[in-house]
């Protein structure tokens, strides 16, 4: 990290995609790649201009892991070359049964745990969408078949946040896939966090 820390002193605390990409002498896409799949956390203002706030602190710990494990992107998947059957393959890969090494589901228990530390004990359907990733008709589908546990039901689901852990290590889960960016985001967390504990 000593290595890095004199980018403090030469870049802003908040930084752009085009900076990101300098600072990582990578490309604008592969830059847009780490941001847009959560392996380096950013805010996105939504707006056109400066899109992406990158805080330099989190450009640093990419820095530091990237020399440690590699690249952190799929072979393929920024390339402009990468054949249309190739990136629907990889467009594919979406749950995290395809991450977790069968047995290990129990990390994706301590995973959660870790990235929801500080939240509250006792959540709501709103929560369980957001902590999730999963889309709100597919959270209630599994609040009304009882595949994520509740101690109260309709109109107003009450889901304490152990019940939920439970429910991201079961088969439902695993294989659940979803299109939502916060999903990719933690999927993409996910996988940082098992390449670290390796």
């Amino acid at each position: 990290m000593e290595k890095y820390a004199a980018l403090k002193d030469r870049y802003p605390d908040l930084l752009s995609l085009d900076e990101l990409s300098r600072v990582c002498k990578i490309a604008k896409r592969s830059a847009r790649y780490l941001v847009e799949h959560g392996i380096i956390p950013a805010i996105d203002t939504g707006k056109k201009t400066w899109r992406y706030q990158i805080r330099i602190d989190d450009v640093i710990s990419y820095l530091d892991r990237r020399e440690k494990f590699g690249s952190q992107i799929p072979p393929g998947a920024v390339s402009s070359r990468v054949n249309k059957r190739e990136a629907t393959q990889f467009g594919n890969r979406k749950s995290f049964s395809e991450v977790v090494t069968q047995g290990h589901e129990v990390e994706i228990a301590k995973y959660f745990n870790f990235i929801y530390a500080n939240s509250d004990e006792v959540l709501r359907t709103a929560d369980v969408v957001e902590m999730t990733g999963l889309d709100k008709s597919t959270v209630l589908n599994l609040l009304r078949s009882g595949h994520i546990k509740s101690l109260e039901s309709r109109p107003t689901y009450i889901v304490p946040k152990q019940y939920l852990l439970e429910f991201v290590v079961t088969r439902r889960f695993l294989e659940a896939k979803s299109k939502s960016e916060t999903f990719k985001k933690i999927l993409g967390g996910f996988e940082i966090w098992i390449t670290v504990k390796s």
